[in-house]
């Protein structure tokens, strides 16, 4: 199935959020994974090529500071053991620019972190509820399946709830979610969001949501 790339604002904007949200669960830890590295490239931070030396970070004088407090939590050795695998499967390439050797994020290494960000969307519950509900409609050709089954499937795990077949519920907000969604599989006019301000039976889902 063909998927349709975000802009690269919008690739920047996911792989920032994708970033923080693993520097929070592996604070303490030196492993560079393959999740954080191709995120950290995406949103546009240099990681400089002379990982491969053992001394790595006595480059540091050749960094931006702020490429280079985001790479230096890592262990060297893992972050050039990762670079390296990432290289050979072809989703990072090390170039020269200049007198600088880089390590560059590549398209097939952009279009991971857009599945990435697909698996870990999610939508926060703010605390307090703006009295709004969140209605979303989707018209996908029935020739197309494996597409409803997808966005079927991801809208049920953001803990959307059906109201009828292609029309789900939430009283959180979604709209930067759908649009990726809107973004990532090439759907335009086919998927609507809809804020409204008063349901039948609204009593009933605000228990279930318990706002």
């Amino acid at each position: 199935m063909k998927t349709k790339n975000p802009s690269e604002e919008s690739l920047k904007e996911i792989a920032r959020l994708l970033s923080e949200k693993f520097k929070r669960e592996a604070r303490e830890a030196k492993y560079a994974s393959v999740k954080e590295v191709l995120s950290l490239l995406a949103k546009g931070s240099i990681l400089i090529g002379g990982f491969i030396a053992p001394n790595i970070w006595k480059l540091a004088k050749n960094w931006d500071k702020k490429d280079f407090d985001e790479w230096k939590r890592f262990n060297p050795a893992y972050l050039r053991r990762t670079i390296r695998r990432l290289e050979k499967q072809k989703l990072v390439r090390i170039v020269q620019k200049e007198n600088k050797i880089n390590v560059e994020i590549t398209k097939n290494g952009k279009k991971k972190v857009l599945k990435y960000a697909l698996n870990e969307l999610e939508l926060k519950k703010p605390n307090v509820w703006d009295g709004k509900w969140r209605v979303i409609i989707y018209d996908i050709p029935k020739k197309s399946k494996h597409l409803q089954n997808l966005i079927r499937e991801t809208l049920q795990r953001l803990e959307f709830i059906p109201l009828q077949n292609s029309v789900y519920l939430s009283p959180f907000p979604c709209e930067k979610e759908i649009e990726f969604l809107r973004e990532f599989y090439g759907l335009g006019k086919e998927i609507k969001l809809l804020l409204v301000e008063k349901l039948e039976n609204e009593k009933a889902y605000r228990k279930y949501f318990a706002v």
